[in-house]
């Protein structure tokens, strides 16, 4: 598993979320994290102890939040 978190434009925490898969963790930022899709809101995972971005929004829609979709 790993940990995902949602940080906004100010560099504020707002969840983290442990996911078994990337998929489910971009539906998560998508829909319930980060829903009205807000400008520079970054979803970040966990790597080797270090966090890296993993998803920008850039704005827009949510419509079809799965990367699958």
């Amino acid at each position: 598993m790993a940990q995902y978190r949602v940080v906004d434009s100010d560099e504020k925490i707002i969840e983290e979320k442990d996911f078994e898969d990337a998929t489910s963790a971009y539906d998560w930022f998508k829909t319930v994290a980060a829903p009205d899709d807000s400008l520079d809101t970054v979803m970040q995972v966990q790597d080797n102890g270090e966090w890296k971005n993993f998803e920008v929004s850039d704005g827009g829609t949510n419509k079809n939040p799965s990367a699958d979709a």
